[in-house]
Order: structure tokens, then C-alpha cells, then sequence
């Protein structure tokens, strides 16, 4: 184990990265942790569609959340030099640039505005707190009109928020638009609970209905027909930041980093990506999806692998199995999908209040997750994790443990 003091620099104070720091501070060990975001808040990002639907959200300073012996800076990551080992940033006094011995790159995932021409431009996304208070204002004003609310994409974040504002806001007509099938991933029970939800709401649903363009009032689909709207949401699509391949480090199409089974950057084994920013397959055939439930398993064991590397120990390589798919459709129903381990869903749901209960359960536990290991200094965190062999972790072992 080396003893001289070790520089460890997390990007992105998201769910992961939030996880990753709290855990590795209270390792004890010689190391000067530095956490950097844009933002001097943590983001809830699974609640950004109750700010959007006017319900109040507590707002955490990160310096409040972090340990005390974690390092926190405000700024823009605006490159990466992997070799060199430093990251160039913008921040409110000017460039700065941060060394670094060992890295955790969790910048996440942000919508991608870029695919389809008109995003930018005339629809709203729920990037953020102030982005969420902007809609809402657009809301209200809509809603003392009658107004139409389209909102883009079928995933989780589009049912969650379309079916938030249709019970927040009785007088807007909402429609939700996808260009799949609705609840394709759910096992018959829960499809037929969504679509109940949405008609007792009264929201429109339109699918296989791919949008080519959105102009002012109208979004463009690919069969020529046209969609009226008076404020658009957009939550089709994730893309992540263009840093990892500007900086030489391995990506796959959609620009996330590839990663061993240590979550080490393919290559670069002073480098940990996790989170939405890594393609991470945690001992399946798949890749694992983007979400809050594998981001934040990713940050706890990213802190657990980098702490046994600096001690001289080999990890073992991380495994993570589903158990659950959870959906909020307002405050007083929830839609929790049980699947397999391989995120196949299986004939048992809860929905309801019960379900809505379950949910908010979970959406507290990301937050107390993080609070827990800096009041406590244990590592609480745990996630599901299939039963391996021993034979099957020794054969990807690492080799030369880096400096």
C-alpha cells in the first residue's frame, strides 16, 4: 500500500458521483478527494417533473451532502487530458486546471436536442431545477387558457411527467407521443394499469408516431401528419458530453466510455467511468441501461474497487442484477414492474397507492444513501448482485495494478 497522499478527482456530482465520494472519504486512506459540478446544488433528477408540476422539492447545497474532508468545486469540465493526467475547467473566477492520480468520470447523461431539427428551439426539457421552474411557469400560464400539452418520448421520464401534469393541471389537455409501443417492457398487467392510468387522466396517447421536426406550434411526424401543441416537452433520447472522445479515451456510438469489468476505462486503469457516461455490462450479455438504480451501485463500487487498488488488493469485478422497474403516475399511483435478474419482466406488479408508496421509498433512499455514509462513515450502499463463481472473477482479475 503506498502511504505518500493520492489525488482522486470525481467528475459530476450526480447520483454516482454524489455515492462515490461519500463512500470513498470514509475509507480512511491517503487521499485528497476533489468533486467537481457545474451546479452548487445536487439535482434530484428523478423528481425534476414534480418541480415541473409545482410540488416543492428540498434543494441540497453539495457542500452539505459531501464529507467535510471532500473537496468540492464549481465548474465547467471543458477538457481532459487522460496522459497528462489533468482536467481544464471553467468557473465563475476563470480557467483552472486539476491534477489527478486516479479519476471517476460521472458526468451522466443529458436529452439530446441535437437529432431532431426544431428541439432546441421550441420544446422544453427537464434538465435541471431551473429548467423544471421555467416549465411550470409556462404551465400555469397555459393552464388559466386551456392550453395543449404534447410531451415527446415514451420512456420512463415521458409517462412520469405527462401523467404529474395532467393531475396537477385538470384544464390543460395533454398528449404524450412515442415512437414505440407504450409499455412495450411491461408485462401485460402493468401495460393495462398504464393505459388505465392515462385514460382516468385523460391524456392522449399517439404511438408509432415518429416526430422528424418541431417549428413553433407543431411538431412534424414521419407520416406527413402534424401534432398541434402549445408547449412541447421533450424527453425522447439521452446523449453525453463529447469530452471522453475529444480526449482520445475509448467510446462506443453513443459516446459513452468503455469500461472493464472494474469499471476501468479500456486502456487507462487510473480512469473510472460510471453512471449514464459509461457502457457498463456488470457481468451480463447486455449492456446495463441508463437509470438512477445502476448509476449509483456503479459510484458505490467504483469507491470500493479504486480503495482495494491503492491498498494493493485485487478487486473483484462488478456484478449487478435488476430486481424492479418503477414508475411514478402522480402522487397518488405508482406502476412497479418486478423482473429478473436480465431486467425481464415477470407477471407480478404493484400499482396503485401501494405502488406510488414503494416508489417514493426509493426516490428517498437515493438521497439518505449518500446522507447515510457521510453521517455514519460505514459503507451502507448496497445493490443486488447475481451469485458468481469463484473461478469466473479470478479469470478477469487485473494485471499491473496502475500508480
Amino acid at each position: 500500500m503506498r502511504t505518500e497522499m493520492q489525488r482522486v478527482l470525481i467528475l459530476g456530482g450526480g447520483y454516482a458521483g454524489m455515492l462515490a465520494a461519500a463512500r470513498l472519504a470514509q475509507k480512511g486512506l491517503p487521499l485528497d478527494i476533489t468533486l467537481v459540478d457545474s451546479s452548487d446544488h445536487f439535482v434530484e433528477r428523478i423528481r425534476l417533473h414534480q418541480v415541473a408540476a409545482g410540488q416543492p422539492i428540498p434543494r441540497r447545497l453539495m457542500t452539505n451532502l459531501l464529507p467535510k474532508t471532500v473537496t468540492f468545486r464549481q465548474g465547467r469540465v471543458v477538457g481532459l487530458n487522460p496522459v497528462e493526467r489533468r482536467v481544464s475547467l471553467e468557473t465563475a473566477t476563470g480557467p483552472d486546471i486539476l491534477a489527478f492520480d486516479w479519476l471517476i468520470y460521472a458526468l451522466g447523461s443529458g436529452i439530446d436536442v441535437t437529432s431532431v431539427p426544431g428541439v432546441q428551439e421550441y420544446a422544453y426539457r427537464l434538465g435541471g431545477y431551473e429548467a423544471a421552474q421555467q416549465l411550470h411557469t409556462a404551465l400555469q400560464a397555459q393552464a388559466e387558457r386551456g392550453g395543449r400539452v404534447l410531451v415527446v418520448g415514451g420512456g420512463l421520464t415521458g409517462i412520469e411527467s405527462a401523467t404529474e401534469i395532467a393531475e396537477s393541471f385538470s384544464t390543460l389537455s395533454v398528449e404524450l407521443l412515442t415512437a414505440g409501443t407504450l409499455g412495450y417492457d411491461l408485462a401485460p398487467a402493468g401495460q393495462t394499469h398504464l393505459r388505465h392510468t392515462l385514460d382516468r387522466l385523460r391524456i392522449s396517447l399517439r404511438e408509432a408516431a415518429r416526430v422528424t421536426r418541431l417549428t413553433s406550434n407543431e411538431a412534424h411526424l414521419a407520416d406527413g401528419s402534424t401534432v398541434p401543441f402549445d408547449i412541447c416537452l421533450w424527453t425522447s433520447g439521452f446523449s453525453v458530453s463529447p469530452l471522453a472522445a475529444e480526449a482520445g479515451l475509448p467510446v462506443n456510438g453513443r459516446g459513452q466510455l468503455l469500461t472493464d469489468s472494474f469499471l476501468r476505462v479500456v486502456g487507462h486503469d487510473h480512469i473510472f467511468a460510471v453512471g449514464d457516461a459509461a457502457e457498463t455490462f456488470g457481468g451480463r450479455e447486455e449492456a446495463l441501461r441508463m437509470a438512477c438504480a445502476t448509476a449509483m451501485p456503479m459510484g458505490a463500487y467504483a469507491a470500493d474497487a479504486l480503495a482495494a487498488l491503492v491498498m494493493g488488493r485485487t478487486p473483484k469485478p462488478f456484478r449487478f442484477s435488476y430486481v424492479i422497474r418503477c414508475i411514478s403516475l402522480g402522487r397518488r399511483d405508482g406502476l412497479v414492474q418486478t423482473v429478473d435478474s436480465n431486467d425481464r419482466p415477470t407477471s407480478r406488479i404493484i400499482s396503485g397507492r401501494a405502488g406510488a408508496l414503494v416508489k417514493e421509498m426509493i426516490c428517498r433512499y437515493t438521497v439518505m444513501g449518500v446522507q447515510g455514509e457521510r453521517a455514519l462513515r460505514l459503507p451502507l450502499y448496497t445493490w443486488p448482485q447475481p451469485k458468481v463463481e469463484r473461478t469466473e472473477w479470478l479469470a478477469s482479475t487485473p494485471g499491473e495494478v496502475a500508480s
